[in-house]
């Protein structure tokens, strides 16, 4: 197709653009994808995140402008719980003025084909200027937001919230929902189900390791390893009660966490009663760059979800296990068990299921020819969900969107 000049937003200030999160590296590949297929694309973002020479594109920041933090400063000391501790307000409203920066940033950017937003909280900046240029606008869902904040999260301006989110998912030209569960919610805030489209997570060409290299098993020092943010719904109680388990039936294992989050202190202060501390290593946050080395040292990559209402997730760590060669246990939850399919390509257990977990990371220990079958079985999996690929998928989208036709 004709090379597409895109602007895409992402006005959430928690995903820097370059940074060592999922979300960070979901946007940071799909537009590295896109440009590699020929399309110029623009970014602007709350949080460019850190300075890089390895970027893509432009991106331009929109949450910078020195007056509306004078008024974000100012808002945090009027709104506090208490002495120190500013409310969400502050950050709810500090939010809302930046469409206003984030809409002159796009005006003095110049003229694009179309718009491709991540949905975030309180943006509308998007859909203004897709209206006033008469362009697509394509808004990408990753969560259920507002539904998400009230019930991990403080929401002060609920109301607020829940009004931007169905204005801009109802008038939003094409939603690329990354998980079918998500288009049930999109539709539950006003959009038509004709209008959404999934668009999963994918995986880096640079994750796919040589199996022929990969570390042979120890059953005498096994790693358990974990890729991911530390938050409740990514079941972390789940993997250190698993674990600890283990522990008890073999002191060869190990456990291996890459990322951070607000459950750290928890695994922290769990394994130190517990008398677990020096078998675990929390390597915390890492750039994206260095995932395949600490993949590269895990036996075993859990991805233990608990039990939950609706799972709407594209599990990102799923992905990139796969290519790189460490086998898979993880929930029976959403697009899991369609993609891996149990004792084939992972070993997968009902969510919340210790018992379980334990069972199958002790398979893996002690049968090292299973680990290799999975990987092998896996890795073959993950090469049909590449971030090229999915790139072509949206450029198939956009190319009839654009044409006035359907699809």
């Amino acid at each position: 197709m004709k090379p597409m000049r895109i602007a895409y937003l992402c006005a959430d200030r928690g995903i820097p653009i370059v940074g060592p999160t999922g979300s960070s590296t979901h946007v940071l590949e799909f537009v590295r994808a896109l440009t590699e297929r020929g399309h110029e694309v623009v970014v602007f973002a709350a949080d460019p995140g850190q300075s890089s020479a390895d970027l893509p594109c432009r991106v331009i920041p929109i949450a910078a402008d020195p007056v509306l933090n004078e008024v974000r400063l100012a808002l945090g000391k009027q709104y506090r719980q208490a002495p120190g501790e500013p409310t969400p307000r502050a950050s709810e409203v500090f939010s809302l003025l930046v469409n206003q920066s984030a809409r002159l940033e796009l005006e003095r950017a110049g003229d694009f084909d179309l718009i491709y937003e991540r949905l975030s909280l309180w943006s509308v900046a998007g859909l203004q200027a897709a209206r006033e240029w008469r362009i697509p606008l394509f808004v990408e869902v990753n969560a259920p937001l507002s539904k998400q904040q009230q019930t991990y999260r403080d929401l002060e301006l609920a109301d607020v919230a829940e009004a931007v989110e169905r204005i801009v998912l109802t008038e939003a030209d094409r939603i690329l929902v990354t998980s079918d569960a998500l288009i049930d919610y999109v539709h539950e805030r006003g959009a038509s189900r004709r209008d959404a489209r999934v668009l999963p997570c994918g995986v880096s060409r640079s994750m796919f390791a040589d199996l022929e290299k990969r570390k042979a098993v120890d059953p005498e020092h096994f790693v358990l390893g974990f890729l991911g943010s530390l938050k409740p719904w990514h079941g972390i109680d789940l993997l250190v009660d698993a674990f600890s388990a283990l522990r008890e039936r073999s002191p060869a294992y190990r456990l291996l966490v890459v990322g951070d989050g607000p459950l750290r202190a928890y695994i922290e202060l769990v394994c130190r009663r517990r008398g677990l501390a020096e078998f675990v290593e929390l390597a915390g946050a890492v750039s994206h760059e260095q995932v395949p080395d600490y993949l590269a040292r895990m036996d075993a990559g859990l991805a233990p979800y608990p039990p939950l209402e609706t799972f709407y997730f594209s599990p990102l760590k799923i992905w990139e296990y796969a290519a790189a060669g460490v086998p898979i246990v993880a929930s029976r939850s959403g697009e899991i068990p369609e993609f891996f399919e149990h004792k084939k390509a992972a070993l997968l257990h009902a969510p919340g299921s210790v018992t379980k977990i334990v069972r199958h990371v002790e398979r893996l220990r002690t049968e090292p020819g299973l680990g290799a079958r999975l990987a092998r079985r896996a890795r073959r999996v993950a090469k049909e969900r590449t971030w090229d690929r999915l790139a072509a998928r949206f450029e198939d989208i956009a190319a009839k969107t654009l044409a006035g036709e359907t699809d």
